[in-house]
């Protein structure tokens, strides 16, 4: 199972062209049924290829021509309300990536492949996307879900579209993760449906290159009152041997 097995919440707004389109025409993510279901084979391949902004719009289509809008709280980051500024010095943003298990290997497998391997993107996985997905870069990058509500919603949407107990939310704290600014542009890029670059206006981000274990928080496997909480709080990330100790007891 890939540890990058996700919705890589709930992570473009016209249909992709077919297999004939022309190499100058701008590529564009597969086109979505709003009375299909969403899998998470579908839903991991369409944020592979699209990103986060395409998930979130193929769930939008699917509530409403579901006929229903219920959409229950989201957790929001440690320690914060929703996040609408830096937070303080002594902390990191939070982000959240939902990870998937679309090969139905069960969650704790998914949780320990998580643990082992990290974050991977699409290319460290030697995942092959289509040629207009490589076009805009979606194989190079993990995509992931900023605290503030836009994200928030984005995250909900992607785990109540998909059935109980086939997703991992995997909460990200780095002190190398920055949004663009105006004296900075940052190493994240807004996660939007014309492409990747400049600032989120939905709450959805994306990240080149993998992201390592020790920056995460894997839900049903890590805790709070685990030694080194504090430090990864604050995106200085877990002590060295916090894997380990997973490993160990997966024996």
């Amino acid at each position: 199972m890939h540890a990058q097995d996700s919705v890589k919440a709930p992570d473009r707004t016209k249909p992709q062209p077919s297999a004939s389109r022309t190499p100058s025409s701008a590529p564009r993510p597969a086109a979505f049924s709003p009375g299909a279901a969403l899998t998470p084979g579908v839903v991991t391949a369409l944020q592979q290829s699209a990103g986060n902004a395409a998930v979130s719009l193929a769930v939008q289509r699917q509530t409403h021509g579901a006929g229903h809008g219920r959409s229950a709280p989201a957790q929001r980051a440690f320690g914060t309300g929703v996040q609408r500024a830096p937070d303080r010095e002594e902390h990191s943003r939070e982000y959240t990536h939902v990870a998937i298990d679309k090969q139905d290997k069960g969650l704790e497998q998914l949780r320990l492949s998580l643990n082992t391997s990290g974050l991977k993107t699409a290319a460290s996985l030697d995942i092959k996307l289509s040629e207009g997905s490589e076009k805009m870069g979606h194989h190079k990058h993990v995509f992931m879900w900023d605290a503030t509500v836009k994200g928030l919603k984005g995250v909900t949407g992607i785990v109540e579209s998909l059935a109980k107990d086939s997703t991992v939310n995997v909460k990200i704290r780095m002190l190398d993760l920055s949004q663009p600014g105006v004296f900075s542009k940052g190493n994240l890029k807004g996660d939007r449906p014309e492409g990747l670059g400049g600032k989120s206006t939905n709450g959805a981000w994306a990240h080149e290159g993998d992201i390592p274990r020790k920056y995460l928080f894997i839900e049903g496997l890590d805790q709070p009152n685990q030694s080194g909480f504090k430090d990864w709080l604050a995106g200085k990330g877990w002590p060295d041997d916090h894997a380990a100790q997973f490993q160990r007891d997966s024996d």
